[in-house]
């Protein structure tokens, strides 16, 4: 009893020692296992131009089995067929009149998540057919995806609950590989209108095809030069968090910068996949980053990292408790405590999300602040402006070397910040609390050594 309780050992792949790198059979089964696919979708289009929906699930089948295993594809498909039932059930409830909407909408939340739990606390389990596996089944496999979408399917079933059930097209929609193991979220909704005006004789957009498996192609590229690039533990020796002390300055450095870099890229690099895949076989998903180092704010960093799933928060948590009205911070707070919970096991997972949620209350109350400060400034400036003189011009050309110069500075701040988070968010045991002071103290003192 004692041991099931114990907290899991995550297996961290981004800074595994050489020694220890994923086996094939756990590679097939990450995210990246989707690259399988690629060799079906002709296949695919031909058949599916006689019998699309038949097609459609054989083939995901068959990349299930290529990519799991038999006994893998079992268990997968036994829990996402309990999520179904368990949709299905409530649905048909509240069609006869036997729930309210409200009611529905708990039980869709908490039945979900009951259904989830085990694998959270167990993030990896022994029924891929090979051991050990290191593999976060709750993440990786795709099953946290899994509830945000049978989530926003139940709760349109509970407001909902005399619409059609088509299910064959919602089999289709729960087994389509581009969005079935890392996002994007694409709800069942938007996939039913997109398989109904599906047309598999038609000429796939081969620009579109091209750009995205091209993206991605140069993202791993970059993603190998990175990762050659990165610190390793060798073998005995202590691990980077733990004891950041036996490393140098220059390999700490190396280590804040590169890791963020590596998270973000293996995530853009597989939807950039699953977008250009989806296009090839004529159903698309929604994209789901925006050119992320644009970003000059915390928020407008979450409007360009994986946006379905921020559109989904957005939706279903934010909104639902009052959005920018009330008690905003909280607000935050749920949102990102949630996607902590989300995510997993591990407190740095949680300590990442309310510094998020810190963060953007943060901005919050200095745009709210500055907002009411500009509006006296513009009062002042309308009241003058009427007659521009030399020296007024000669303040507005100030004005904007100074903006320019600010956005600069909001960009550092910003990528930092995500930088240093990201690093909390890998630390499973240390949180960051080692290696992030470790790091600031030998780099103010190589500010003191320079002055």
């Amino acid at each position: 009893m004692n041991n099931y309780f114990q907290p899991p050992k995550l297996f961290n792949p981004l800074l595994a020692p050489p020694e220890e790198p994923l086996t094939p059979a756990e590679f097939l089964a990450s995210p990246y296992g989707l690259l399988l696919f690629l060799p079906l979708v002709p296949l695919l289009r031909a058949v599916a131009r006689r019998r699309r929906r038949t097609a459609l699930i054989a083939f995901s089948l068959a990349w299930l089995v290529a990519t799991l295993g038999p006994r893998a594809t079992l268990v997968f498909i036994a829990a996402v067929g309990a999520g179904t039932a368990w949709i299905i059930g409530l649905g048909v409830l509240r069609a006869r009149g036997r729930l309210s909407p409200r009611a529905a909408n708990w039980l869709v939340w908490l039945g979900l998540h009951a259904l989830i739990l085990p694998l959270w606390w167990h993030p990896t389990a022994s029924w891929y057919g090979w051991r050990p596996t290191r593999l976060p089944v709750l993440h990786n496999i795709g099953f946290a995806y899994f509830l945000l979408r049978f989530i926003s399917w139940g709760r349109h079933l509970a407001e909902s609950p005399y619409h059609a059930l088509r299910l064959v097209d919602t089999v289709c929609w729960i087994l389509y590989p581009p969005c079935q193991r890392l996002g994007p979220v694409l709800l069942r909704e938007s996939f039913l209108d997109r398989l109904d005006a599906w047309d598999p004789g038609s000429r796939p957009d081969w620009r579109e095809v091209g750009r995205r498996l091209g993206g991605c192609l140069l993202g791993l590229a970059a993603l190998g030069i990175i990762m050659a690039n990165t610190p390793r533990v060798a073998a005995g020796n202590p691990d980077f968090f733990a004891a950041p002390q036996a490393y140098s300055a220059d390999v700490l450095l190396r280590l804040f910068y590169l890791v963020p870099l590596q998270v973000y890229l293996l995530l853009w690099c597989y939807n950039e996949l699953a977008c250009g895949l989806a296009s090839w076989v004529g159903i698309p998903v929604d994209y789901n980053f925006r050119w992320l180092p644009a970003a000059t704010s915390v928020r407008e960093f979450w409007r360009r990292w994986h946006v379905t799933v921020g559109k989904w928060v957005r939706d279903h948590i934010y909104i639902p408790l009052g959005g920018n009205r009330g008690r905003v911070e909280l607000h935050y707070l749920a949102v990102f405590g949630y996607l902590g919970f989300w995510h997993g096991p591990s407190l740095s997972f949680l300590a990442w999300g309310v510094l998020q949620a810190a963060a953007l209350s943060i901005q919050r109350r200095w745009e709210l602040l500055y907002r009411s400060t500009a509006a006296t400034a513009h009062t002042v400036q309308a009241a003058v402006s009427a007659n521009p003189t030399t020296h007024q011009l000669s303040r507005s050309v100030t004005r904007r070397k100074r903006a320019a110069f600010w956005t600069v500075v909001c960009w550092l701040l910003t990528m930092h910040f995500a930088a240093a988070t990201i690093l909390i968010f890998v630390d499973f045991r240390h949180l960051g609390t080692r290696l992030l002071p470790e790091l600031a103290k030998r780099l103010a003192a190589a500010a003191v050594g320079l002055f």
